[in-house]
This record gives structure tokens, C-alpha cells and sequence, in this order.
């Protein structure tokens, strides 16, 4: 039996928080191990994100244990046994060992086991179906160490059946290939195959589900080989892509930008041409308002470099959305790589100065009646303001209108 204690990154796992959940639940007479994800990074040797454990304790047995050990829990999702504990302020998700016994491709129903490896055949991914204890003791049922050693990314027994239990899978499968493959083009053809068999279930899948999975994969590795293989299969279409959807665009800027830091909405307004094409998309993948506000942002200004310009942007740019003004701009610039960082560091520090005229002077000064006169004489003053970097006084800009003003009436 493999043991990973003195792997970098253990202790982040086998905490005090989850030795004090383990030794609790060993007291009451029940195997618990932390599962999924934090197993799979520890032997990647990268700090893992969330602690999620598996416990052969019913659901039922999960709230008494905490209800007697006085420990804060969440119903996070008891009909399918899911308990998050509360320990130190930091969530732990622990969920009763199952099996599926009905599957339509997008919900299964289930039914607890007290069995791990049975739990594990129901796991997508032979990498993702490991298993350890918080000594360390790893439980590998389907040799996930091995094909994570390998850099492969194969389904846990028949992919055939492990896609039609949930056709998510499919994109789970390009976005985890994008995080473990070495090579961008080193496919394993029965999974291919069984992907191309499988593919009319995409069309089931929630539009947020095949978002969220999209998000992570096209801030990944092996992007354009992954997106021209979703290609090649005709997934595109089941996934709400056009042919717009430009993938070299996309790629050309993932190769610079700041991908640790960049949002993936970001990245992807670069396959697009226009705002209208990246709008059906957004509204296909019901994204969020500041996911929108980004993308249009990205698509509308990603050509322009000039300090000046994305000051005056920011000036019209209504106070109570200077926020996500500074949100996008961060985006953007972040899509560009190290190139912006200066253009990031005037703007975030710049004092925005307000534009000094307004609309009552403009028709005191000009005896103007209110009106369109009114704002097209305001906007004339405030693009003069603009051209002066913002120097001119208030008196300054009307004497400047009055000329005008005058002019037009000759």
C-alpha cells in the first residue's frame, strides 16, 4: 500500500481540522478519507483548494455526530450526502459513500454503501477516484497514480458508460486533459470514440454546467488542441459555439496573457469579432452581469493602448460603474500580459477629476432653453475639457461655448 505523507503539500490535507474530523469519526466507528481533488494535487505537488472527504457514516450518522460534538454543519446536500462541517472557520465537505443506481445522463439517483471502492467506480476519472486516509495510507483502485504519473486522463472502467452517467463528462474530460496531458494532441482513442458515441447527450446539459467547465478549460493548458478536437467532433454546436468562434484568436492571446491571474471570460472575447456574436454566447451560457460588462469591454477596446484614451473612458464612465470600469480594465490589460502593467498602474492610481460644468450653467450662461441644445453644448465643453487633460476651469469651458454659441448663430 502507496503511502503519500511525505509528499509535499500532505499536511495542508491531514491539518489539525481534518485529523480532529478523522479521529471523531474513527471514535464513532466509521472510516473516513479525504477523496477527489486534494488527493490528485497532493501528488502533483501543488497545494490543494478544497478538502472534501467520503465516510462510510450515513447521512443521518453525519448530523448526530456533529450535533454531539458540537461541530457548526450545513444540509449542503443531504439528499445525495452531503454534510459540510464547520471546523475553524473553514468548510469541509464529507459525504456518505455511494453508488448510482439510475442515471438519465444528467441526474442520478443514489444509494449509500459503506464500500470505497465501489464509491470510486463511480467517479468520473481513474485520477480523480483516489483515495488516502489522513496518515497518508493511499487507496488506488483503478491505478489514477500511475496514469497521473503518465500524464493520461482515462475514464474509471468503460468510458462508454461513465458518459452516459453524466455527459458533463465530456467537457470534464477535454478540461482535465488540459491540466494533466504533456502533449496537446496525444489522444487515447477509445475515450475519443466513446466521446463521439456519446455526444448528442452535451444537448441535456445545463447551459451554466458546460459554462463552468468551459471557464476552467480555456484557462488550461493545450487550449487550441483541445478546442480544434471539440471541433473536429461536432461538439460545438451542442454546446451553443457558432462558427464564429474564432479558436487561433483565442490561442494567440492564452500564449500571453496572465493566465494565473485572468478571468476566463476574458480570454474568451478574444474568439469573437463583435459584441453582438460574444452577447448570444453570454446569453446561450447565462453568465453573469460582470461577465458581460468584461467581455463587451475586451471586445471594445482590446486594440487601443493609449493611456489618454482609457483616461477619457473613464471620465464618461458614470461613477457608480467606475468599479467595473476598473474591473474590465484590469482584464484587459491582464489578457495583454506584462507589456500593460504600467498602463494598469496609472490608471488604478489616477484621481479621477470631474468634468466642472454643468447642465444649469450652460443654460444660464448661454440662455439656452432646456433641451438637446443643452446636452449637445455640455458634451462640446466636456470634449474641450477632455483635449485640455482636464485643465480647464468651469469659466474657462463656457467661455469657450459662448464662441461657439456664437458662431452658429451667424
Amino acid at each position: 500500500m502507496t503511502n503519500i505523507s511525505q509528499y509535499k503539500h500532505w499536511e495542508e490535507v491531514a491539518n489539525p481540522s481534518t485529523r480532529y474530523i478523522y479521529d471523531i469519526f474513527k471514535k464513532k466507528g466509521f472510516e473516513l478519507r479525504v477523496v477527489g481533488g486534494a488527493v490528485r494535487d497532493v501528488l502533483q505537488g501543488k497545494s490543494p483548494k478544497d478538502i472534501d472527504m467520503a465516510t462510510s457514516a450515513t447521512p443521518t450518522d453525519i448530523v448526530d455526530i456533529c450535533t454531539s460534538e458540537g461541530i457548526k454543519h450545513i444540509l449542503t446536500g443531504i439528499q445525495h450526502g452531503t454534510v459540510t462541517l464547520m471546523v475553524d472557520d473553514t468548510p469541509y465537505e464529507v459525504t456518505t459513500l455511494r453508488v448510482d443506481t439510475d442515471t438519465d445522463g444528467r441526474h442520478a439517483e443514489v444509494e449509500f454503501t459503506t464500500e470505497f471502492q465501489l464509491d470510486a467506480a463511480r467517479r468520473d476519472l481513474t485520477i480523480n477516484a483516489m483515495s488516502a486516509d489522513v496518515d497518508g495510507t493511499l487507496y488506488d483502485y483503478f491505478d489514477g497514480k500511475l496514469h497521473l504519473q503518465n500524464k493520461q486522463v482515462l475514464f474509471v472502467g468503460d468510458p462508454v458508460e461513465r458518459i452516459a452517467e453524466d455527459y458533463l463528462r465530456i467537457l470534464r474530460y477535454f478540461r482535465f486533459y488540459g491540466r494533466i496531458a504533456k502533449e496537446g494532441d496525444q489522444w487515447d482513442a477509445p475515450t475519443i470514440s466513446a466521446i463521439d458515441h456519446n455526444k448528442a447527450g452535451l444537448k441535456q446539459i445545463s447551459r451554466e454546467r458546460i459554462w463552468l467547465e468551459m471557464q476552467k478549460m480555456i484557462v488550461g493548458n493545450h487550449v487550441k488542441e483541445i478546442l480544434i478536437k471539440m471541433k473536429s467532433l461536432e461538439l460545438f454546436p451542442l454546446i451553443n459555439l457558432s462558427d464564429k468562434f474564432n479558436i487561433n484568436d483565442l490561442s494567440s492571446q492564452h500564449s500571453i496573457a496572465s493566465i494565473s491571474d485572468i478571468r476566463s471570460v476574458t480570454l474568451l472575447s478574444y474568439a469573437f469579432k463583435s459584441v453582438e456574436d460574444f452577447s448570444k454566447l453570454r446569453k446561450a451560457w447565462k453568465m453573469s452581469s460582470d461577465e458581460e460588462y468584461i467581455g463587451q469591454f475586451v471586445i471594445k477596446h482590446r486594440k487601443l493602448t493609449e493611456v489618454k484614451y482609457f483616461k477619457d473612458l473613464l471620465v464618461d464612465t458614470p461613477k457608480h460603474c467606475r468599479h467595473k470600469f476598473h474591473m474590465a480594465f484590469k482584464e484587459l490589460c491582464l489578457s495583454r500580459g506584462s507589456s500593460d502593467d504600467n498602463l494598469l498602474k496609472t490608471l488604478s492610481e489616477w484621481n479621477v477629476p470631474e468634468y466642472p460644468l454643468r447642465g444649469d450653467l450652460v443654460i444660464k450662461h448661454l440662455s439656452l432653453p432646456k433641451g438637446p441644445l443643452v446636452h449637445k453644448y455640455v458634451s462640446l465643453g466636456k470634449n474641450k475639457w477632455k483635449e485640455s487633460h482636464y485643465s480647464l476651469s468651469a469659466d474657462e469651458i463656457l467661455t469657450y461655448l459662448a464662441l461657439e454659441f456664437n458662431k452658429s448663430k451667424r
